[in-house]
């Protein structure tokens, strides 16, 4: 695939995580995907799915806004800013039904049209402040 058919299909991901189209968002990452998290564990495709219906479930109004996209051939890099309001369970932390907003910054390595690596780096202590202000 060429740089811009990569960069669409991000498009597409971060279309379906703001329509929370669980199912969507899973079709462009391969069966092998290996997702590195910003605490540096990795997780499988099942992991991933699991990780995002958490965040779907914390922040049902939970949205991504592309800032900036850059490619260079297999790969492309995304800054986004989510904004959210904590209205779930999120990773053990009871609704608290306070907005929050963070930057994050996404890798997208692709093989054969799908995600084969995605790693994400976000800063997670950020998050829980403005879960604990």
């Amino acid at each position: 695939m060429t740089e811009s058919e990569n960069e669409i299909v991000v498009e597409k991901i971060f279309e379906a995580w703001n329509r929370h189209d669980l199912e969507a968002l899973m079709s462009h990452f391969s069966d092998d995907v290996t997702v590195v998290t910003p605490s540096g564990r990795t997780v499988d495709k099942e992991g991933l799915r699991r990780m995002v219906a958490i965040e779907f479930s914390g922040f049902p109004d939970g949205r991504f806004q592309v800032d900036r996209m850059v490619s260079k051939g297999n790969t492309v890099w995304v800054e986004s800013t989510f904004t959210g309001t904590h209205k779930g369970d999120w990773f053990g932390i009871p609704a608290t039904n306070k907005k929050v907003e963070y930057p994050e910054v996404d890798m997208y390595d692709f093989e054969a049209g799908k995600v084969k690596l995605f790693k994400f780096y976000l800063d997670v202590r950020s998050i829980e402040n403005q879960l604990n202000e």
